[in-house]
């Protein structure tokens, strides 16, 4: 028997029965509150004040469906300015770099430092054109 929280990949799960005794829970635990602490997104539940600027497209985007509840876009020239209160995680880091020239990181500092090194190492198996 466990007695902290476990996480599954569901999909590598190939059966499943009916067992006699009851799931075990936590004292105190609170799903809710898990995944809001960020635990499912693998990152140290750190929030942080992203600001960025971002393509119309990806405005459109964010639009529809906002990455936070307190999201702002802010129209700057042809670009807008995304800011949003969100956890740090690995998942994060993954959608901006997917974003390629539609995101910019400006704040924080280290994220935006992150994100260069990612994309600087990232270009580098690519060679000199």
């Amino acid at each position: 028997t466990y007695t902290d929280v476990r996480l599954y990949a569901v999909h590598r799960i190939t059966g499943a029965s009916v067992q006699a005794e009851p799931a075990h829970r936590p004292d105190g635990f609170s799903l809710d509150e898990y995944i809001a602490q960020g635990a499912l997104q693998f990152g140290d539940g750190r929030t942080i004040r992203l600001k960025a600027r971002i393509s119309p497209w990806l405005a459109d985007i964010l639009t529809e469906t906002p990455l936070t509840a307190d999201q702002r876009l802010e129209p700057i020239g042809d670009e807008l300015r995304l800011t949003a209160t969100i956890t740090d995680s690995w998942q994060l880091r993954w959608w901006i770099l997917s974003q390629g020239a539609g995101m910019t990181v400006l704040e924080p500092k280290d994220l935006r430092k992150d994100i260069i090194t990612e994309l600087k190492n990232g270009l580098r198996g690519y060679g000199p054109d």
